[in-house]
């Protein structure tokens, strides 16, 4: 990890710790639209309540029309989509860039907005739009001023995209241009799980765990879709050399099953943030038979 991410805390004199002093672990949630980032943070931090997990949230997406969590921050109360529209005279589309980068200016403000907060883990959810947060140069710094040194990322792939080889590998690569950007651990969720066949999920958590599997569901789904079977050939080989160079880089997904309205794989979720840099150990310890309950 860039010292710059473990040294900016004590340069910045930042303070929001958890409850046995630490500086607790942050989560952003990341994926294409319609992936289901703030329905997972609303279910997160209702389901943390109720493990008695204090769960500190933040809403970094100017352009959301609602969230239905309790942010400690919301953005849309520093930076209005409708307003950066109407003062720089932008569309939907250069608007959302805009007050990306806005944003990521003031990222010293929003950390203002939060210091002094005491919480076990800060969950955040980021723009529907997962180019204007990970491609954005502005912000890396906001992930370094709100990542604090102990940020990782919880990448969300879409259920309806998954279902084909050709698509389950698109946001293979998405969610590891986002690691190699961002440069934090990354875990991987199958998003709305539930909305799937049972059928259907077994096939998708096989890809991720098979890459052989994935190889042959390629070859085949290219060979249907194309007349010109050479045309198809190329197109599979391709994919199939990128998850090649992925399994040679040592970047083999995994998926995680995810469901909010379930509340299948939030333990996950949280295991995943507490084996990668550790704290809430009490809580843990005094609801584990909960946590695990579960997880299964």
């Amino acid at each position: 990890m860039d010292s710059r991410m473990v040294e900016l805390p004590h340069l910045l004199g930042l303070s929001m710790s958890n409850q046995d002093g630490t500086t607790p672990p942050v989560i952003f949630v990341v994926g294409t639209a319609g992936a289901g980032k703030s329905t997972l943070v609303t279910a997160f931090q209702r389901w943390s309540r109720f493990l008695q997990i204090d769960v500190l949230t933040i809403n970094l997406d100017p352009g959301a029309e609602r969230v239905h969590y309790d942010p400690e921050f919301d953005v849309r109360d520093l930076v209005s989509l409708s307003d950066v529209m109407d003062e720089y005279d932008l569309g939907p589309n250069g608007a959302q860039i805009l007050a990306a980068d806005l944003v990521a200016a003031q990222a010293l403000d929003v950390f203002d907005e939060i210091d002094g907060l005491s919480g076990d883990i800060l969950v955040i959810d980021t723009p529907g739009q997962v180019e204007l947060f990970a491609f954005r140069e502005a912000s890396s710094h906001l992930v370094e001023v709100l990542g604090q040194g102990r940020a990782c990322l919880a990448f969300l792939f879409d259920p309806m995209l998954s279902q084909t080889p050709s698509g389950f590998v698109s946001q293979m690569l998405l969610s590891s241009i986002v690691h190699f950007r961002l440069g934090l651990p990354t875990a991987n969720f199958l998003s709305k799980a539930d909305l799937l066949d049972p059928e259907v999920l077994s096939r998708i958590l096989e890809w991720g765990d098979n890459l052989d599997v994935l190889e042959a569901a390629l070859y085949e789904e290219s060979a249907a879709e194309s007349m010109d079977h050479t045309k198809g050939t190329a197109r599979a080989e391709f994919a199939i050399g990128q998850l090649r160079m992925m399994q040679h880089a040592a970047i083999q997904p995994g998926l995680i099953p995810l469901s909010s309205e379930e509340e299948e794989g939030l333990a996950d979720m949280l295991t995943f943030a507490q084996t990668v840099f550790g704290g809430m150990a009490d809580i843990r310890d005094g609801f584990a038979g909960d946590i695990e309950h579960e997880r299964h």
